[in-house]
């Protein structure tokens, strides 16, 4: 590999290229108009399958639990695919009173597209979409099958990815997760766990409080040993630290001259690092003598977090590996500049292929400190670069 920034992607393949970003920024606004937040998403899986089949995708289907596939045939298809993998669901858009415009509006204000889910995920969603459109309008065949997964509840554990891989039926030699990353090659992320800390007291009357035993306390204090100590837990070399975040705090009362009978907050937990049985003996370090449970808050019933020993890790593709050297390479034959080699802060649906051997790497246009903010936008212009990149790596991967 040499340092030498390569061309940018010239337009002698036939392609009308300001056509073919019009049409993205079009479909991407139209698809921040469709709300679909995660158990939502049946409108826009609707709306993205007659997309794919007004664009003459190969195959075009709706599963079992709700996902869009969509497949366009390569040059041979005997060669594993190439997974394109995104997702339909999006975080809810809070107070529309912090927004600059209305959050489903999709507004352009000063070349970027305003709106819930422009960068998470809508925006590269449909810069995944194009791409493969793109070749379509070329009249180009990708070297191998290229297949569009867009799957549900990315938002809230991943259902639809763990649905589709533990359903796949062909191999894959490569999957690109659509998250945003300002158009750099993502090569891996922590784990992540989430959970309830509950702290038991005795029910009272506000009014007389020595006869109860208040929960407030005791996770008061927990949070301040909490902020404190996550310094402490491990911190993976290429990934990062582990963090611990604080996020939802409940009582089990509504009523404002009631002492709790219980205090509960929810952890978010990120990291290459530890385990869930080491992240247990980390809270009961922090916890003191008064009860309390752990408890998994992704279960819909109150479950005990499972210790075990496994480090809870996302994913991580070795930076010399083949299948990162050449989509570098080939994204910057595309783009005209070598994309960076970096890591997601968050958590992607990733994770759950690790388990299946496939080669992840994550590609999309959007600046990840936008996603689930008020005012989340994404900048028309890396829309473009997006899919001169893409088109190059779906065509020659």
């Amino acid at each position: 590999m040499n340092n030498m920034e390569p061309e940018k992607q010239k337009s002698d393949d036939g392609l009308d290229w300001n056509l073919l970003l019009d049409d993205c920024v079009d479909f991407t606004r139209e698809l921040i108009q469709t709300p679909s937040m995660s158990y939502e998403e049946r409108n826009i899986a609707t709306l993205i399958a007659a997309e794919l089949k007004r664009l003459a995708f190969d195959e075009v289907t709706i599963d079992e639990i709700g996902n869009v596939i969509g497949r366009i045939y390569g040059q041979d298809r005997q060669l594993p695919a190439l997974v394109l993998n995104t997702h339909l669901d999006h975080v809810d858009p809070g107070d529309p009173d912090l927004w600059p415009t209305p959050p489903y509006a999709a507004a352009i204000v000063d070349g970027r597209i305003i709106g819930r889910g422009a960068c998470d995920i809508k925006g590269p969603l449909a810069v995944q979409v194009y791409a493969m459109a793109g070749l379509r309008r070329s009249g180009q065949l990708p070297r191998r099958d290229v297949v569009f997964t867009g799957v549900v509840q990315e938002e809230i554990g991943g259902a639809g990815a763990q649905y589709w891989v533990e359903n796949l039926d062909y191999p894959a030699a490569l999957v690109v997760l659509g998250e945003p990353s300002n158009n750099n090659l993502a090569l891996g992320h922590r784990g992540i766990v989430q959970m309830w800390v509950t702290f038991h007291g005795r029910s009272a009357h506000a009014s007389a409080p020595h006869k109860g035993v208040n929960p407030n306390y005791a996770l008061a204090a927990f949070l301040q040993k909490l902020r404190a100590a996550v310094s402490e837990l491990a911190e993976h070399p290429i990934l990062g630290p582990t963090t611990v975040v604080p996020t939802i705090i409940e009582v089990d009362t509504k009523s404002s001259n009631v002492i709790p009978a219980w205090s509960r907050v929810l952890l978010d937990v990120r990291t290459a690092g530890e385990s869930k049985q080491s992240l247990l003996t980390f809270i009961d370090h922090l916890a003191g003598e008064q009860p309390y449970t752990v408890t998994d808050a992704w279960c819909s019933e109150p479950t005990p977090l499972t210790p075990d020993e496994e480090t809870i890790f996302g994913y991580e593709t070795p930076a010399d590996s083949e299948v990162v050297q050449r989509a570098q390479q080939l994204l910057a034959e595309g783009m005209g500049r070598r994309p960076d080699l970096i890591s997601y802060q968050f958590a992607t649906d990733g994770r759950h292929f690790v388990p299946y051997g496939m080669p992840i790497v994550g590609f999309a246009p959007g600046e990840e400190f936008q996603a689930h903010t008020a005012g989340e936008s994404i900048a028309i212009d890396d829309i473009e670069e997006a899919l001169h990149g893409y088109v190059q790596l779906l065509r020659d991967f």
